[in-house]
């Protein structure tokens, strides 16, 4: 769906919009997981440090430290307090081995301690990395690290443990008042936007107006427009149009007034000579079918009588011949009976075989005569057509005992690529079939090679359907294709030019569309569009 441009400018400011409160959303969120972690990491030190000092006096003159930690009433009470700090799961005081002295967890003591990552390098690492560790999807401890030392030996170290989960809970509550603003500003930006869009695009609305007044034939049609900017300008340019248009109107009214009447009288003279017209072109084509008719006759008449002739000349040959003494012949010529040959024997005479040669020759033109009188009658004879829906894929079927004749004496594969669920056309089933089959027929004559004719049917656009008949043989040369449904218009030695014509004929009383596309030595392509039956 296309975008009027109200919808644009919503949409452009609303971008715009999410744009920048998409991106101070997420400086936002990653200055705010700073402050968290930086926060988490501050509770630790504080944590480690009141550990620190309350160990430093604990230890100072004890013979066995890490008991006076464990048995340290303080001690124990700073270590279970720290569990209720934010963020914060545990704290724990190690011996140098690991091992842990004193804990929050009592359960824990004298155990090997864990390693977890140092909460400190996570806090001097980008934002982007900040909140990919707080946001995994397990989440993880990490600690707050501060070595103890007695004296100048090493004594041990203390671990606060820090929770990624607790953090993004509390960086979760610290966001949702920022993407609830986030939320409300975009949709006022909507609300604003629309509001822009209709202010500014009200002279449109008015001009839209304007213009459909003008377009129902109203005169002398003004807007009202503040001054001052573009369409201020536009709008005193469409009032001198719309003044000029009136005063044409006005003025070309008396005019149209005027010649209404020639006008009438010029109307109704080019009806008559249209339908004097069609009334000449019915009696012409009356007129031919009857003078087609009367040449017709004659030609019978003349078949006839070169049958009978030819006769004759074959009787009066033989008779001739029988009428002849039969001569005497050597014995090495006779028969196994002993006989001489007989006259009929002997080789025909030069002079009938000539004379039939003419006859024949005389026969064949008249009977190609026969053939384009028939063929015209034919083309002009009118014909109703019989319309029932027609199934082009059956149809198919039908035709293809009466192509394969013809496509095993030229080598021809036949392919056929029309579904049954194809829906039918409307028609008139002979008239189509006689149509595909002089295609079909063509096709197979055209590949005398050998090839392949393709009968396709397919949905077409607009309620049609497409027929494709389809070969791969020599193809047509471009200047011959404008001319293949001229009537008598053929490049076949003993065609006689109407096949086509016929075809043209048959698609354009269904209504129907014909094409063809032909590469020479590649082959040619007829498309017909017929209409949907049922539709």
């Amino acid at each position: 769906m296309r975008l009027g441009i109200k919808g644009k400018q919503i949409a452009g400011v609303t971008a715009i919009v999410g744009v920048a409160v998409t991106a101070l959303s997420g400086l936002y969120v990653t200055r705010l997981s700073a402050v968290v972690l930086h926060g988490s990491h501050a509770r630790g030190q504080l944590l480690s440090s009141a550990i620190f000092h309350r160990a430093r006096e604990v230890v100072t003159g004890s013979t066995d430290p890490y008991t006076a930690l464990r048995d340290d009433p303080g001690m124990r009470s700073i270590l279970e307090s720290s569990i209720y700090g934010e963020s914060v799961t545990g704290a724990y005081i190690l011996d140098p081995g690991g091992t842990i002295a004193a804990s929050s967890d009592p359960s824990r003591v004298g155990s090997q301690h864990a390693e977890q990552p140092d909460l400190a390098q996570l806090v001097e690492q980008s934002g982007l990395q900040q909140l990919r560790v707080i946001y995994n999807r397990d989440g993880q401890t990490l600690e707050v690290r501060q070595p103890m030392t007695l004296g100048t030996d090493a004594f041990g170290s203390i671990r606060i443990g820090v929770s990624t989960l607790l953090m993004r809970q509390e960086l979760n509550a610290a966001l949702r008042p920022a993407l609830i603003t986030a939320a409300m500003s975009l949709l006022i930006a909507v609300i604003v936007a629309g509001l822009l869009a209709q202010l500014l695009l009200k002279p449109i609305h008015v001009l839209r107006s304007g213009l459909t007044r003008l377009g129902r034939g109203e005169t002398d049609v003004k807007l009202d427009l503040p001054p001052g900017d573009e369409f201020g300008e536009l709008g005193d340019y469409f009032n001198t149009i719309s003044q000029q248009l009136s005063a044409e109107r006005a003025q070309g009214s008396e005019l149209t007034q005027a010649g209404v009447a020639a006008s009438n009288v010029t109307l109704q003279s080019k009806v008559e000579r249209a339908l004097a017209y069609s009334q000449k072109l019915v009696a012409l084509g009356r007129l031919t079918a009857g003078i087609a008719h009367e040449v017709k006759n004659p030609l019978n008449a003349m078949m006839i009588h070169l049958e009978l002739l030819r006769t004759k000349i074959r009787s009066g040959a033989l008779s001739g011949t029988l009428s002849r003494a039969p001569e005497p012949v050597a014995a090495s010529a006779t028969t196994g009976l002993g006989l001489g040959a007989t006259a009929a024997d002997r080789a025909p005479d030069p002079a009938v075989q000539a004379a039939l040669q003419h006859v024949e020759v005389i026969e064949s033109a008249v009977r190609r005569l026969d053939e384009v009188v028939q063929g015209f009658l034919k083309f002009t004879r009118p014909e109703d057509l019989q319309l029932q829906p027609v199934s082009i894929p059956t149809l198919f079927q039908e035709l293809l005992p009466l192509i394969e004749p013809e496509a095993q004496a030229h080598k021809v594969k036949i392919e056929l690529d029309a579904p049954m669920s194809l829906p039918d056309v409307q028609g008139d089933a002979s008239m189509l079939r006689q149509a595909v089959l002089n295609l079909a027929i063509n096709a197979c004559q055209a590949m005398a090679s050998g090839g392949t004719l393709r009968l396709i049917a397919c949905p077409a656009a607009q309620n049609k359907i497409e027929v494709r008949v389809e070969d791969t043989g020599v193809g047509i040369p471009p200047e011959q294709l404008g001319k293949i449904f001229d009537l008598y218009y053929t490049t076949k030695d003993r065609g006689t030019g109407i096949g086509l014509s016929m075809v043209y004929r048959i698609i354009q009383m269904h209504d129907g569309e014909l094409e063809v596309q032909s590469t020479p030595g590649h082959g040619t392509a007829f498309k017909i569009l017929l209409p949907r039956g049922n539709v």
